[in-house]
């Protein structure tokens, strides 16, 4: 006992450790433990301020970004530099330095390019898991998600898909602080070159920049409705595929398969259609921006050209600007791309991310503490049968409200998760082989270490009823509510697993606490500490009302 009381003081230690001063959950970064700083869901320029919750990293991989920007844009300065120094001289000397120079500028370039590609990644993968995470906990909230819309029934594949595909392209927005920084310094960079060459060409340049991304905004017109529809499509078509294997049992059983399989494929079809449009539109949108860039670098290599014959520019001079003036079209046309389609996908990732974080519980909120524990009051101490099965739904609905680490209302078929059985009832081995051993488990093959499957499905209904029981044990609540917990078992495990909760209850473990149990079975007649009928549940429920 003193080892394992050691055990858990290690582990709430470690708990502890792992909270804000202010008490919320720190989120495991790459580098460090951070907390999460996304915006609250109902801020109108929640977008926004996620691609800017990640300063000063974000700076920083900006910074990286940009540098290596200006040491691709300067090879060109330097390979006409060292044509006039040293090439059209004659002077090998100059020549070799101007060879180191250019190494140099590689290895800068390569340097900076992977910081900056590190910080970007270790942000990205930040945000990503932030969202996610955010998504995921208000799925699993105990109050459950309200309908989508006008009564729109929300599905486990469309919350799959938006915790998913959605949260990772919301969280993509954060590449716009990055990107178009290096995009923007290196056009401005270019132009004051440029400028130093020819008035001309440097206002060509100033001018194509802003001109290739209005025409990429436009032409993206088209790919920003088609991408939420792609994303709506398939959110359904996961949501359909989801629904079939879980229930691919019933759908067997009832002989229904050509049905679900038609009623799949024509989700399927939208979807293809839905995002073969989308793809279009981005092909169009590339096809678009590439075609400027070509027509915006022969306008600037001939009139370099013309400038060379006329003007008095000199080789180095024209190699110069020809090399700048392809170099340019990258970042002009990944700057006007990065608005037209990464903004126009993360905006509608966003809202649906958003409208998950901001829809209505499916129940109220979470009574008061003097509430609860008048509920707690009401309950006698110990196990208490109720043999009124009808009114199970409810108590169910009239304690749903009470905050979970005080009352469980445990449900009749309750969801396992692929691992190890042990893992499915408490993370501490010590708690849940406690569980386990109240709730009978001992004879499952395997033992605590047996993988169960996704959803339980290598277990039997009994063993599945066992585990879900020792789960709820395992909570430890003030209040424990079971209803029907042992109708999948053989009488004799069912009279085992009565025994061993009232003596749990009743003994000197847990003297304070209750167990509330629906049932009518004779094993929880005899182990019972009290039992009531209808009359005594509708007194303890509207005292609590009251």
């Amino acid at each position: 006992m003193a080892v394992q009381q050691e055990q858990r003081e290690q582990q709430a230690q470690q708990a502890q450790q792992a909270r804000h001063p202010d008490g919320r959950i720190l989120r495991s970064g790459l580098l460090s433990v951070r907390p999460s700083r996304l915006p609250t869901p109902d801020d109108p320029r929640w977008l926004l301020k996620v691609a800017f919750s990640q300063r000063p990293r974000q700076f920083l991989a900006s910074g990286g970004m940009l540098l290596g920007f200006l040491c691709n844009a300067t090879t060109s300065v330097v390979v006409g530099r060292a044509i006039d120094d040293a090439v059209a001289t004659g002077n090998g000397g100059h020549l070799f330095l101007w060879v180191g120079v250019l190494a140099l500028l590689f290895l800068l370039n390569g340097v900076s390019v992977w910081l900056g590609r590190r910080f970007l990644e270790m942000i990205l993968q930040q945000v990503s898991h932030d969202v996610r995470t955010a998504v995921t906990d208000r799925i699993q909230d105990p109050r459950g998600i309200g309908r989508e819309g006008a009564g729109g029934e929300r599905t486990a594949g469309g919350l799959l898909s938006i915790a998913s595909t959605d949260a990772n392209k919301a969280a993509d927005i954060i590449v716009m602080t990055v990107f178009p920084v290096a995009e923007l310094g290196s056009i401005l960079y270019v132009a004051a070159v440029v400028l130093t060459v020819d008035w001309r060409l440097g206002l060509a340049v100033l001018l194509g920049a802003p001109a290739v991304v209005l025409l990429s905004v436009r032409a993206a017109r088209p790919l920003r409705s088609r991408a939420g529809a792609r994303q709506q499509a398939l959110a359904r078509t996961a949501s359909v595929a989801t629904d079939a294997v879980q229930g691919l049992r019933i759908i067997k059983g009832l002989g229904v398969v050509s049905t679900m399989k038609a009623r799949y494929h024509g989700y399927s079809e939208k979807a293809y259609h839905a995002t073969v449009a989308a793809n279009a539109a981005e092909a169009r949108l590339t096809a678009t921006t590439q075609s400027i860039g070509a027509v915006y670098v022969v306008a600037v290599g001939v009139a370099a050209g013309w400038l060379a014959l006329h003007d008095g520019l000199t080789v180095g001079q024209l190699i110069t600007v020809v090399g700048l003036s392809q170099y340019v079209v990258h970042p002009m046309t990944m700057l006007g791309r990065n608005f037209a389609t990464r903004v126009a996908t993360s905006a509608a990732s966003a809202r649906r991310v958003v409208s998950v974080l901001t829809a209505p519980y499916a129940t109220p909120d979470e009574a008061a503490d003097a509430e609860t524990q008048a509920l707690i009051d009401a309950m006698p101490v110990g196990v208490t049968v109720v043999r009124d099965i009808a009114r199970a739904g409810e108590v169910t609905e009239a304690l749903l409200r009470m905050p979970r680490h005080r009352v469980i209302v445990a449900p009749h078929a309750a969801d396992l998760f692929d691992g190890p059985l042990r893992d499915n009832v408490h993370p501490d081995p010590v708690v849940a082989a406690e569980a386990l051993e109240v709730a009978d488990c001992a004879d499952i093959p395997g033992g605590p270490d047996r993988p169960v499957g996704e959803g339980g499905r290598r277990l039997s209904g009994g063993q599945r009823q066992r585990v879900a029981l020792a789960r709820a044990i395992a909570a430890d609540p003030e209040l424990l509510v079971l209803t029907d917990p042992t109708t999948a078992v053989d009488s004799v495990t069912e009279q085992h697993i009565a025994e061993r909760v009232a003596a749990r209850y009743t003994g000197s473990g847990h003297p304070a606490h209750r167990v509330l149990v629906l049932s009518e079975a004779p094993a929880w007649q005899v182990v019972a500490t009290t039992r009531w009928d209808a009359v005594d549940l509708d007194e303890a429920l509207a005292e609590v009302h009251a």
